[in-house]
């Protein structure tokens, strides 16, 4: 009986030592993943650092007003008039649709296409 107990203590010991390690190796793994995932996260930090550098430079009125200068003969830019700016509310509203004439006018015309022979009319190959 003591011979058995002994054995199974030792199975158990070696499982629980082998539980342990597979723990261990797990926990090292993730915490490698957590260190590759910071210095990505570190790295496009830096990257967008340079872009909006970048952005800042490229943006400065001096460069854009030499750049409009340099190339006014292919870009034709005019100076903006006041007039030219205005109030959402003084804008024309959109129409609602077409008018009717117009909708009678567009259902002849996709009728005329949907009836062109060698074509199918509609669903299930029928003309």
């Amino acid at each position: 009986m003591t011979r058995w107990l002994q054995v199974i203590s030792v199975i158990a010991a070696a499982g629980a030592a082998v539980f342990v390690f597979q723990i261990k190796y797990r926990a090292e793994a993730v915490a490698e993943h957590a260190g590759k995932l910071q210095r990505e996260l570190d790295q496009e930090n830096e990257t967008l650092s340079l872009l909006e550098a970048e952005w800042s430079l490229l943006i400065q009125p001096a460069r854009v007003q030499e750049l409009v200068g340099r190339h006014a003969e292919v870009l034709k830019l005019q100076p903006l008039d006041p007039t030219q700016i205005t109030r959402i509310e003084n804008l024309p509203m959109r129409p609602k649709g077409p008018a009717p004439d117009d909708e009678a006018a567009l259902s002849a015309i996709l009728e005329g296409i949907d009836g062109m022979p060698g074509e199918p009319a509609g669903p299930g190959g029928q003309q």
